[in-house]
């Protein structure tokens, strides 16, 4: 097969399967893509004044992943859903749901489309973004957060005792201040009922052996705790585990474990 006839093939297959009607906004479009349920992707062409144009969708993906409890605002998937429509000269709307383009002239019009299109596309799989994923990133966005708040007062160990005598459980982020009057934190970043028990044997080991000298903390990953059992939360937190919640109150959850160790940041 030659070069040219493939073209010519991929651009009347393409062609074929673009379908463009008025309605009383603008243009509506629908593409030759399908999402998950096997629907067309679509978006409208608005005219806008002064003979801009701006294209949109009609804010049935995005609040079908909010309807399905995916959080599209905060943590990874909004980084990754605002940097995707980034690139596309685009963003959405916190109150419609809507993703929007950003205004442009008519002689970007197809261009804009295309680019448009594909991140539309891109957004589909935010829904394939499971929370092994997100997880992962987890401890790595807390580790940053700590250090960045509490660099100047602290210094951090990572996957080590608190104390020596504790060597049997190494906790996931040792925070050792500068100040003697504040509390050492072994910090534990817990998105699993096994790492809430990590902490809790620590805990249940430092109160038999009368060590009041730190802290332990389990940094809980989200508020549902969908992974965590409620028996486990409650033995920890009746054992006096501190356990603050990152995801969605991320500088606040910071903030608790200073105000737990005495850190003046």
């Amino acid at each position: 097969m030659q070069p040219e006839t493939l073209k010519h093939q991929l651009c009347k297959t393409f062609c074929a399967s673009i379908n463009v009607r008025p309605v009383p906004s603008g243009l509506a479009v629908s593409s030759a893509f399908s999402d998950h349920s096997g629907d067309p992707i679509s978006f409208y062409v608005t005219v806008l004044d002064a003979g801009e144009f701006r294209i949109e969708d009609d804010g049935s993906y995005l609040s079908h992943l909010i309807a399905k409890d995916i959080p599209i605002d905060q943590g990874p998937r909004g980084q990754l859903l605002d940097a995707i429509l980034k690139q596309a000269n685009s963003y959405w709307d916190r109150d419609t749901l809507e993703i929007r383009s950003s205004a442009f002239p008519e002689d970007e019009l197809s261009h804009r489309a295309i680019d448009f299109m594909s991140s539309l596309l891109r957004v589909r799989d935010l829904e394939l973004f499971t929370r092994d994923v997100v997880r992962s990133t987890f401890r790595a966005d807390a580790t940053a957060a700590i250090e960045e708040r509490y660099c100047d007062v602290a210094t951090f160990r990572e996957n080590t005792p608190v104390k020596r005598e504790f060597a049997e459980f190494p906790a996931d982020l040792v925070i050792s201040p500068t100040d003697a009057t504040a509390f050492t934190g072994a910090l534990y970043f817990v998105s699993s009922n096994d790492k809430l028990n990590e902490a809790l044997l620590l805990q249940l080991e430092a109160l038999r052996i009368g060590s009041p000298n730190f802290r332990v903390i389990a940094l809980l990953e989200e508020p549902e705790m969908k992974a965590i059992s409620s028996k486990k939360f409650q033995r920890a937190q009746n054992r006096s585990v501190i356990m603050p919640i990152f995801r969605g109150d991320e500088e606040a959850s910071v903030l608790s474990i200073g105000r737990t160790l005495k850190l003046v940041a």
